[in-house]
Protein backbone atom coordinates (compact mmCIF):
# COMPACT_ATOMS: atom_id res chain seq x y z
CA UNK A 1 0.00 0.00 0.00
CA UNK A 2 1.17 3.65 -0.62
CA UNK A 3 1.16 6.32 1.33
CA UNK A 4 3.07 9.80 2.44
CA UNK A 5 4.44 10.47 5.42
CA UNK A 6 6.62 14.14 6.00
CA UNK A 7 9.51 13.64 7.89
CA UNK A 8 12.14 16.06 9.29
CA UNK A 9 14.71 16.50 6.46
CA UNK A 10 17.54 15.34 8.79
CA UNK A 11 15.59 12.19 9.71
CA UNK A 12 15.11 11.56 5.95
CA UNK A 13 18.75 11.75 5.39
CA UNK A 14 19.73 9.72 8.24
CA UNK A 15 17.55 7.09 7.06
CA UNK A 16 18.60 6.54 3.72
CA UNK A 17 22.61 6.52 5.06
CA UNK A 18 21.02 3.74 7.28
CA UNK A 19 19.29 2.01 4.45
CA UNK A 20 22.56 2.22 1.55
CA UNK A 21 24.69 0.96 4.59
CA UNK A 22 22.97 -1.82 4.91
CA UNK A 23 22.63 -2.82 1.47
CA UNK A 24 18.60 -2.10 1.91
CA UNK A 25 15.99 0.12 0.47
CA UNK A 26 14.75 2.80 2.56
CA UNK A 27 11.65 1.14 2.36
CA UNK A 28 12.49 -1.85 4.08
CA UNK A 29 14.16 0.14 6.50
CA UNK A 30 11.12 2.19 7.48
CA UNK A 31 9.06 -1.33 6.98
CA UNK A 32 11.57 -2.74 9.73
CA UNK A 33 11.54 -0.22 12.08
CA UNK A 34 8.21 -0.13 12.11
CA UNK A 35 7.06 -3.80 12.78
CA UNK A 36 9.89 -3.59 15.40
CA UNK A 37 7.88 -1.20 17.32
CA UNK A 38 4.44 -2.29 17.11
CA UNK A 39 5.48 -5.50 18.31
CA UNK A 40 7.08 -4.16 21.17
CA UNK A 41 10.73 -5.80 19.85
CA UNK A 42 11.98 -1.71 19.40
CA UNK A 43 15.13 -0.89 21.55
CA UNK A 44 14.39 1.04 24.28
CA UNK A 45 14.73 4.64 23.78
CA UNK A 46 16.68 5.51 27.02
CA UNK A 47 18.99 2.57 28.51
CA UNK A 48 20.80 3.17 31.98
CA UNK A 49 24.35 3.65 32.32
CA UNK A 50 25.99 1.87 34.63
CA UNK A 51 29.68 2.68 33.92
CA UNK A 52 31.27 4.96 32.23
CA UNK A 53 30.94 4.18 28.13
CA UNK A 54 34.82 4.93 27.78
CA UNK A 55 38.01 4.84 30.31
CA UNK A 56 40.48 7.71 30.17
CA UNK A 57 44.24 6.88 31.75
CA UNK A 58 45.23 9.63 33.88
CA UNK A 59 47.21 11.50 31.11
CA UNK A 60 44.75 11.72 27.71
CA UNK A 61 44.09 15.36 26.69
CA UNK A 62 40.19 14.17 26.61
CA UNK A 63 40.07 15.16 30.49
CA UNK A 64 41.45 18.56 30.41
CA UNK A 65 38.61 19.49 27.72
CA UNK A 66 35.26 21.38 29.68
CA UNK A 67 32.15 19.10 28.82
CA UNK A 68 30.58 21.46 26.35
CA UNK A 69 33.82 21.38 24.33
CA UNK A 70 33.54 17.30 24.21
CA UNK A 71 30.22 18.12 23.16
CA UNK A 72 31.02 20.48 20.12
CA UNK A 73 33.85 18.00 19.25
CA UNK A 74 31.69 14.79 19.06
CA UNK A 75 29.00 17.22 16.80
CA UNK A 76 31.72 17.88 14.63
CA UNK A 77 32.65 14.38 14.34
CA UNK A 78 29.54 13.45 13.37
CA UNK A 79 29.05 16.25 10.86
CA UNK A 80 31.87 15.11 9.40
CA UNK A 81 30.71 11.43 9.45
CA UNK A 82 27.56 11.82 7.85
CA UNK A 83 29.10 13.52 4.52
CA UNK A 84 31.25 11.01 4.05
CA UNK A 85 28.33 8.83 4.10
CA UNK A 86 26.80 11.52 2.10
CA UNK A 87 29.39 11.44 -0.48
CA UNK A 88 29.53 7.69 -0.46
CA UNK A 89 25.61 7.01 -1.17
CA UNK A 90 26.18 9.74 -4.12
CA UNK A 91 29.11 7.41 -6.45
Amino acid sequence: MRTTLDLPDDILRRAKIAAVERGSSLRQLVTDALRREIEGNAPSARRRMIGPPITLSSDAPLRTLSPDAIKRLDAESVAEADVVRAHAADR
